[in-house]
């Protein structure tokens, strides 16, 4: 075209390059363009999770963008204050799925922009409206294989019936379900909670219970034969399994809890952080995961990538997802005070 206009009558050379510079200026006048950040700040509970992280996406994030990906930690309470002073120095969070609800609610977070997340092939409820379920972990059965040497159990009934110490979280979600479970409520209808029966099931057991606040102190108590059994998330006692540690877990009535992903509300780099939210929910970084921490996939073609040894230790293979019942995030987001208060009243009678 421009050289149709240089050859018409009328038209100077630097007519014509001032047309088509001002043309070109045109659309950077009326909308900007942005550079890209040169980094992401990511908020995290740190520990191996983010060393799996680490090293199933923000390397290769980086490698394909060039923006490199810090990182930080992610207490709540820093969250809400810097949405509320609109200061928001992270692009996006990792949280427990049961915590996002809360925030979300509290208007925390940024809507999940799903025509750049894509859905197709996500679990059955990974996709929420302001975040994304990113794995699952299981709160299940562990033993100690030298206390438990024959016919260990493989129910919470069976486990709450067993003579020995039991090891539970010290807190009212997940281990009121296992309680409900061992009192024989039916997986499927475990919601809404029957939390005065659930008391009643750990009641029956509250002398032999030993009571664990960390994953780490869990664990250990199970490991060093402390307990014969402990409620503990699969991905606390998968390695040292197979490092040979005396200790070894059954997925029937695991409760299945999940990490996820969120855009603060006010986040600097939106664009970028809903891009990087994309990447991780495709199947090649949710295999790499799973291969880094034993935590099953959400977009379950990753499945497919994940040999059958390992597979059998995920929650999310076909193997196992069927045998438990996902915790129910929004029962915790509408009742979660009021049943803490309870919880907290029954350990203190």
């Amino acid at each position: 075209m421009s050289e149709t206009l240089s050859n018409s009558p009328g038209w100077s050379r630097r007519a014509v390059l001032k047309l088509v510079g001002a043309a070109s200026l045109a659309p950077f006048a009326s909308k900007p363009v942005l550079a890209k950040p040169s980094q992401l700040v990511f908020a995290s509970g740190g520990g191996k999770l983010e060393e799996a992280y680490r090293q199933s996406i923000f390397a290769d994030w980086q490698k394909s963008t060039d923006i490199a990906i810090t990182t930080t930690s992610n207490p709540a309470a820093k969250l809400k204050a810097m949405v509320e002073q609109k200061q928001v120095e992270w692009d996006v969070m990792q949280g427990a799925a049961e915590l996002l609800v809360v925030l979300a609610r509290q208007g925390l977070l940024e809507p999940i922009d799903y025509s750049v997340v894509k859905k197709e092939g996500l679990a059955p409820g990974a996709a929420r409206e302001h975040f994304v379920l990113t794995d699952f972990a299981a709160y299940h059965l562990a033993w100690n294989t030298k206390n438990v040497k024959a016919g260990p159990p493989r129910s919470w009934k069976e486990a709450f019936d067993h003579k020995g110490r039991i090891a539970l979280y010290k807190q009212p979600y997940q281990t009121l379900e296992v309680a409900l479970l061992a009192d024989g409520v039916d997986k499927d209808k475990l919601y809404p909670l029957d939390v005065e029966r659930g008391l009643k099931s750990l009641a029956r057991i509250k002398d032999k219970i030993v009571w664990w606040s960390t994953g780490a102190q869990g664990a250990q108590l199970i490991l060093d034969g402390e307990v014969d059994l402990c409620a503990i998330w699969n991905g606390r006692i998968f390695e040292p399994k197979m490092g040979g540690a005396p200790v070894d877990y059954d997925f029937n009535q695991a409760v299945f809890v999940s990490d996820a992903w969120a855009v603060p509300k006010g986040a600097p780099n939106v664009k970028e952080s809903m891009q990087l939210i994309a990447l991780e929910m495709t199947a090649a970084p949710q295999a790499a995961f799973a291969k880094a921490i034993p935590y099953g996939p959400t977009n379950l073609a990753a499945l497919k990538l994940i040999d059958d040894k390992l597979k059998g230790d995920l929650p999310s293979s076909d193997a196992n997802f069927s045998k438990g019942v996902m915790l129910d995030i929004d029962y915790w987001a509408d009742n979660g005070s009021k049943v803490l208060e309870r919880f907290n009243q029954w350990l203190l009678g």
